[in-house]
């Protein structure tokens, strides 16, 4: 992982796609505006350049357009017009987005830390040029069951799975709890709460296609932890900036809520 490098072009490739296709062409400014907003650039990233207006993540976006970056790998066209100028994606680019569709729906509406979204799309880039395949797994397929019929079956019973197996490991004497608060299902509902709890991400969770499941599975468990309905949405609660599980802690400990 890149880990206190800046952003580069290629980990923008992804989102910039994903923003041409959704606005079907968009200006080179829309595009620095919508990308910001979209993963929230922190630290080095989010800092002014001397004597600029530009953010040091801003002026990334706009080496998209002075080195061609795009229209170099096919992806998108570029026409400029007056003082901006104007993306549109061409058919390999959607196919390439559309390869990678599952990965930046769960990059970016899981709310990670900006460094993890940042280096997971470095990671689709290596992989890309690789020619392996990533396999996402999303937690909020579980959360919104109801819609898993409009959603890819084959990314649902991943992500079932993991939970399953996360469900498992942190399942003592027949008890699952909120890693934060304590709270237990099963205690409070009865029966119905039974083996309930959510899953949250700590960090983005991929497996690579050639990779033993079971391997796999213990890995992730190192970035997943249960948590329940209450402490989840808290967590995601601030868009910009989603709690650490240490955080929401002391937050309740603070309170005087903090019991076992």
């Amino acid at each position: 992982m890149p880990g206190e490098e800046r952003i580069s072009e290629r980990e923008l490739i992804l989102p910039a796609l994903f923003l041409i296709d959704l606005r079907r062409g968009i200006a080179t400014s829309d595009l620095i505006e919508e990308l910001a907003d979209l993963m929230h650039p922190s630290g080095e990233d989010a800092e002014i350049l001397d004597g600029r207006s530009d953010t040091k993540f801003s002026q990334k976006v706009r080496n998209l357009v002075s080195h061609n970056t795009l229209e170099r790998l096919g992806y998108a066209t570029y026409q400029r017009i007056q003082q901006n100028g104007l993306f549109q994606i061409t058919d390999n680019g959607k196919r390439y987005l559309s390869e990678n569709i599952e990965i930046i729906e769960y990059l970016l509406s899981n709310n990670f830390a900006y460094e993890d979204v940042r280096d997971s799309f470095d990671d689709v880039s290596v992989a890309t040029e690789n020619r392996k395949k990533i396999l996402t797994y999303d937690e909020n397929l579980m959360i919104t069951e109801g819609t898993k019929r409009n959603r890819n079956v084959t990314l649902y019973e991943r992500s079932r799975k993991l939970r399953d197996f996360a469900i498992e490991q942190h399942t003592k004497v027949g008890h699952i709890r909120c890693i934060a608060c304590f709270f237990d299902f099963l205690d409070f509902y009865g029966d119905i709460g039974k083996d309930y709890i959510e899953i949250h991400h700590v960090k983005p969770v991929f497996r690579y296609e050639d990779e033993d499941r079971i391997v796999f599975l213990k890995r992730a468990l190192e970035n997943v932890i249960p948590a329940c309905s209450n402490c989840h949405r808290i967590i995601h609660r601030d868009r910009r900036n989603p709690l650490s599980m240490m955080h929401l802690k002391d937050c309740i400990e603070h309170n005087g809520l903090f019991e076992r």
